[in-house]
């Protein structure tokens, strides 16, 4: 067999693996029939009892702005519990839930939880339900929801979460929108990066009946799944739970009419830290997850198909790339080969990642124009000029978020907090 011959070979076996990738995930452009489908649910007469869920740590300069938005709900207040967990707090959080506590229209239990060695947010939500466990037991309440501490809340939200609750669905995720969207290009490429979610993804899943994913707050779920205790301590416990939930056979499910929101990063050194852990986070998620999910997925019952998909969710994103890379530049190699000089092996290498980089430019550029203009009534209004110039930064935060695959491969993470100090008139949220 002649050198050609064998290039040939290689050619089509990179070929085969790359176009293999592509067919094993290529459903997932179904979700985007969620721009056509809105899920809606039934008003109903039936109110649950919740338990609010919310870790802080130092957040004394937002948690009041929360409270205030659960204590404005139009919800019936006594069927509500706020449990706030002070989690190795530094500053006046404790103290500001105290003095909120004297005036609130809700009932509101404080925690502290003082372990330098447990500093996840995971870590805090375990101290917490060990204590609502302790103190009367998690069956108290029909089902819990978490928030961060720098969120608030739509004066409709407990009651549109509600409505998902009462008919049947035991997880539920709903609208992540932001209080800083147009602070400046970071802030608003975050903001983008969450409400592209909603749409290019949660909404066509619901459509699709799989399990959307879960984003660490603005979620409520069945008291069962917290029955034995919250058991994930991960970077990213939202990933690990959400598929958790999938494995035993549940589904979350996507409430667009229940809207939140939360506060941006704005500063590009904390923007690179929360990237990074996130990427940490997805990495042990992968390896906690996977196998699971794959052996879901060959049981072949109703639930098959969503831990497949849920599989994908958790792959580690920088394997994938770095194995379409490498089959790219090897594919590349080999037809420069094929087709005469070295000189045209290094043009090709050098126009594919050009091209990777404009088609990458172009595309992040259009998601944040399209997912602007779906949702401009959400979201505050920002000056044509400033729009322009955070749209055409948008396709670098993307890049962030690639970069901090790779570096979370290498880098030993630990957990940091990220600093909130943004507060909102309720009143005036778009």
């Amino acid at each position: 067999m002649g050198s050609i011959e064998v290039l040939k070979i290689i050619i089509s076996v990179l070929a085969g693996i790359g176009t293999a990738l592509t067919v094993m995930k290529a459903y997932r452009y179904l979700y985007l029939l969620g721009w056509f489908h809105k899920t809606k649910f039934k008003a109903t007469e039936n109110k649950h009892k919740y338990g609010i869920c919310i870790a802080a740590r130092n957040e004394e300069k937002v948690i009041r702005n929360l409270l205030e938005s659960i204590d404005a709900q139009d919800y019936d207040l006594s069927l509500l519990t706020v449990f706030v967990v002070a989690d190795n707090c530094t500053d006046g959080t404790a103290d500001e839930v105290r003095r909120f506590m004297q005036t609130s229209n809700v009932k509101i239990v404080l925690y502290e939880h003082n372990n330098p060695d447990e500093r996840t947010k995971g870590y805090a939500l375990r101290y917490l339900f060990d204590c609502i466990k302790a103190d009367g037991g998690t069956d108290l309440y029909d089902g819990y929801f978490i928030f961060d501490a720098d969120n608030v809340l739509a004066k409709d939200y407990v009651s549109r979460m509600n409505e998902a609750f009462d008919a049947g669905y035991d997880a539920v995720t709903s609208f992540r929108n932001s209080k800083n969207t147009g602070q400046n290009w970071i802030s608003f490429s975050y903001a983008i990066h969450w409400l592209g979610t909603c749409l290019n993804e949660h909404r066509g899943k619901n459509m699709l009946h799989l399990s959307c994913r879960l984003q660490g707050t603005g979620l409520l779920f069945h008291n069962k799944y917290v029955s034995n205790g919250w058991n994930y301590v991960t970077f990213t416990e939202d990933r690990d739970f959400c598929s958790d939930i999938v494995v035993k056979g549940g589904r979350v499910v996507y409430c667009e009419d229940a809207k939140f929101y939360d506060e941006q990063p704005y500063k590009l050194k904390v923007a690179l830290r929360q990237r990074v852990r996130w990427a940490k986070g997805h990495l042990q998620s992968s390896v906690t997850n996977g196998p699971k999910l794959i052996k879901n997925t060959f049981k072949f019952n109703r639930n098959s198909l969503r831990s497949y998909d849920i599989f994908w969710l958790n792959f580690p994103a920088p394997i994938e790339s770095i194995i379409r890379k490498l089959i790219s530049w090897a594919l590349q190699i080999c037809v420069g080969i094929l087709v005469g000089t070295w000189c045209g092996v290094i043009i090709g290498i050098l126009t594919g990642i050009g091209w990777g980089y404009l088609k990458h430019w172009i595309q992040y550029m259009a998601t944040a124009v399209f997912v602007y203009v779906y949702y401009h009534k959400h979201i505050q209004k920002i000056p044509f000029f400033k729009l322009c110039f955070y749209v055409l930064m948008n396709p670098f935060f993307t890049k962030i978020g690639t970069w901090s695959n790779y570096v979370a491969l290498f880098k030993k993470v630990e957990w940091k907090e990220i600093p909130h100090d943004y507060t909102v008139d309720l009143n005036k949220l778009p």
